[in-house]
């Protein structure tokens, strides 16, 4: 007993650090999904994550005794891990990238109906069970229902465990297949290689533990550890990727309209009429997004402006910096021996996007080492090297 009880301290504070450190983070995706349109996985990892947190605090030490019996009996028979399933398996089908829209609603409308059933039935498993399902100790009343061999406690917890098994399969098959380096497969990799670790768990805690009534391995301290801490790994790996897409990339597109923005600025004061103004709801990424046409657009009339032929003698480089470092100095009104529009490409295997911060980048380091900062109507800058 005491090596649970420690276990179950150690649980109680990693559920602490969770609450704590990850409240910040889910505020601030409750409030894009309120102020952005949101697609499915936005809307389930919202979910996910408010569920998630839901059910942690209520099984926190200075929360539990406070709640009403009918609250502490479905915490413990398997709502938590039903709900927080359901909103992975919402997750798992909206991440099908290749599904049609009508085969997503028939799966939406699927899971929905699964879940229900599930709560449902340990609902109505926990009504018919000998144990009294309260108490201010949440240890206690975990304890009496994965040792006592009540038959209705314990189909409960083996209901859920294993919906929530049959979803975690689902994650992890999804979630290995879309992996690579992007904010979105690396959020997607680290919930794939969650949902191994509560596989495990529920194998263990949830489904072998409350068959055997604690006895054997399970009531060994390895069987302790087997059912606490894969747990709380796959907890922490979970919130880690539901949270990485939307943090990194709100980082990135940060780090990218600073770097935009001199090119940006400088194409706005030359032609006022083609920039619009920004909308004061549109995402930072999209923001990105449509700098980036901007500045592509203004090129294309500078050009034209200066009379720049489309082709010219001089093939234009094909490597990315080269290229920018050329169009950078042309910019400023630097000579450029046979530069033509063919310039104002992206390089074969480079990405429009990647291809105007590449610009804006040889533009802004050629502006920061200019004595005097040119301007884009033709003004020569001088250079300090």
């Amino acid at each position: 007993m005491s090596a649970a009880a420690e276990a179950w301290g150690n649980l109680q504070a990693i559920r602490v650090a969770v609450l704590v450190g990850f409240m910040p983070v889910l505020l601030y995706r409750i409030w894009r999904v309120a102020r952005f349109p949101a697609s499915v996985p936005a809307l389930a990892a919202t979910a996910f994550g408010a569920s998630a947190w839901f059910w942690l605090l209520i099984y926190s030490d200075w929360v539990w005794p406070s709640l009403p019996p009918v609250v502490h009996a479905v915490s413990v028979a398997g709502w938590p891990p039903i709900t927080i399933a359901a909103c992975l398996q919402v997750f798992v089908v909206g991440i099908a990238g290749d599904a049609s829209p009508a085969r997503i609603r028939r799966a939406l409308r699927t899971a929905s109906v699964m879940a229900v059933l599930a709560l449902i039935a340990v609902t109505v498993l926990v009504t018919r069970s000998r144990l009294p399902m309260s108490s201010d100790d949440v240890y206690v009343l975990a304890e009496a229902v994965f040792t006592e061999g009540d038959p209705a406690a314990v189909t409960a917890v083996v209901i859920s465990s294993a919906y929530v098994i049959f979803v975690a399969v689902q994650l992890a098959w999804h979630g290995f297949r879309h992996i690579d380096r992007t904010p979105v497969g690396v959020g997607l990799g680290l919930m794939a290689v969650a949902s191994i670790f509560q596989i495990v768990a529920c194998v263990f805690g949830g489904i072998w533990q409350p068959l055997s009534r604690g006895q054997g391995v399970m009531g060994s301290a390895y069987g302790v550890w087997l059912d606490t801490w894969p747990g709380c790994i796959a907890e922490i790996l979970m919130f880690t990727g539901f949270l990485w897409p939307p943090v990194v990339s709100r980082v990135q597109a940060h780090r990218d309209v600073r770097r935009l923005r001199p090119l940006h600025n400088a194409l706005a004061d030359l032609f006022p009429a083609l920039f619009p103004p920004m909308e004061s709801r549109i995402r930072l990424s999209d923001k990105v997004f449509e700098w980036g046409f901007h500045i592509q657009d203004g090129l294309t009339l500078l050009a034209q402006r200066r009379g720049d032929p489309l082709v010219a003698g001089r093939p234009a480089a094909e490597e990315s910096s080269a290229r920018a470092g050329v169009v950078a100095k042309w910019l400023v009104g630097q000579p450029v021996p046979g530069f033509s529009r063919e310039w104002l490409h992206a390089p074969d295997g480079v990405s429009d996007e990647s291809w105007m911060l590449a610009i804006a980048d040889a533009y802004r380091e050629r502006q920061e080492d200019a004595e005097f900062p040119a301007s884009l109507s033709g003004m020569p800058s001088t250079l300090r090297r």
